[in-house]
């Protein structure tokens, strides 16, 4: 076994998040309903596959353009103008490996030795490690269920200092499922000016959204260099494994991140860019099928919960989570989550893995259709806590 000295100190005592167990857990048992995590049921449409597939055997096997392929810039700049009547260059654009990637480059790219990013609580799991990787600080601005969970500017301004480099934004929510409003955004815009912080705005679940807000925060000031956008084609187009994502950004943060990245990914599979140049094409057919079943599902669970001893809900506005509140069972939401596997069968994930603010709650994934959804549901119901 390799010494302990030999790994980082940084890295020896890492605790790991309940998310990173869950690969693990979900095969304690044969017939487990796995809701943990947000990894969608349906396939990538085959169209997409297909095109991408004949760009291969023609050739975009190699490396792309350094800061990604062209034709894939072009396209997403094409879509924001349609869709917003936002302007961006493709200049403006770096592609990614997915998100996560999006985000380790942009956290190394613009923070210094003790810089602080303000997270809103609930968060991701990942934006922590993701922060510190960077050498920052999370700091935590909390939100809650009574105010369901609604972004308040006047609160959030409390916790800015010297030391603030950036706030990051996810809208539509995880977990909550929230759609932060627009007066609440433009209020946000116009802290960052006078602040001087970066926005982040992590754009993974745009198109899953419920509502008429549907306008992403980087196009309320399309020119605004304060104002940076991640997008993953992830959840959007049902490419989870194809790892594949971008940054919108000033083009001198750009030129940093595609510098950062050359030692890192250096430039991302060809075939999944290709892809993504085709995805765009069919998405509005894509997201318009996606919205319906996702709220078809929120809605049957939403129902279900809320019929339930010691569960109650906030009805989710965007995304495919409902993060449920079981403060009433007067337990810890890890010692649900592993009840609820071991006297169900049924794994979702504790709130406690969303940072403190997520104490008390449950996020579910509904990853499953309805049928299945179902079958979790009435198990969920036999046990003695939520009869």
């Amino acid at each position: 076994m390799v010494k302990r000295q030999y790994i980082a100190r940084r890295h020896r005592n890492v605790t790991l998040p309940p998310l990173s167990k869950t690969d693990e857990m979900s095969r304690r048992y044969d017939d487990v309903i796995d809701l943990s995590v947000g990894d969608p049921d349906m396939a990538c449409d085959r169209e997409i596959i297909e095109q991408m597939y004949a760009d291969a055997l023609a050739g975009h096997t190699k490396y792309t353009e350094f800061q990604g392929d062209g034709e894939l810039r072009t396209a997403i700049c094409r879509a924001y103008q349609e869709d917003h009547n936002c302007l961006f260059d493709k200049d403006n654009i770096m592609i990614t490996s997915g998100g996560t990637h999006a985000m380790f480059l942009l956290m190394e790219s613009v923070l210094d030795e003790g810089d602080e990013v303000i997270v809103i609580a609930p968060f991701y799991t990942y934006y922590e490690p993701q922060i510190q990787l960077g050498r920052g600080k999370m700091v935590i601005y909390p939100t809650d269920k009574d105010n369901d969970f609604e972004l308040n500017v006047t609160d959030l301004e409390q916790l800015i200092t010297l030391k603030t480099k950036a706030v990051i934004v996810n809208t539509p929510n995880n977990p909550t499922g929230r759609v932060y409003h627009e007066s609440s955004i433009k209020q946000f815009i116009a802290l960052a000016d006078q602040h001087d912080f970066l926005i982040i705005a992590d754009d993974i679940y745009s198109a899953l959204n419920f509502t008429d807000r549907t306008t992403p925060i980087h196009c309320y000031d399309s020119t605004n260099p304060r104002i940076i956008t991640i997008y993953s084609f992830s959840k959007d187009f049902l490419m989870t494994g194809f790892r594949l994502g971008y940054v919108v950004a000033d083009r001198e943060i750009i030129k940093t991140l595609r510098n950062v990245n050359e030692a890192v990914n250096f430039t991302v599979n060809a075939m999944a860019q290709r892809a993504g140049i085709y995805a765009l094409q069919k998405r509005h057919a894509i997201w318009s099928e996606l919205a319906v079943e996702y709220k078809k599902r929120a809605d049957y669970a939403y129902h279900r919960i809320k019929q339930m001893k010691n569960m109650d809900t906030y009805k989710p506005e965007g995304t495919f989570y409902l993060f449920v509140d079981i403060r009433q069972t007067g337990l810890t939401s890890e010692e649900v989550w592993e009840m609820m596997l071991d006297q169900a069968h049924v794994l979702v994930q504790p709130g406690s893995g969303f940072g403190v603010a997520g104490e008390g709650y449950l996020r579910i994934a509904l990853t499953c259709d309805v049928e299945v959804l179902t079958e979790a549901f009435d198990r969920i119901e036999q046990m003695d806590v939520f009869r």
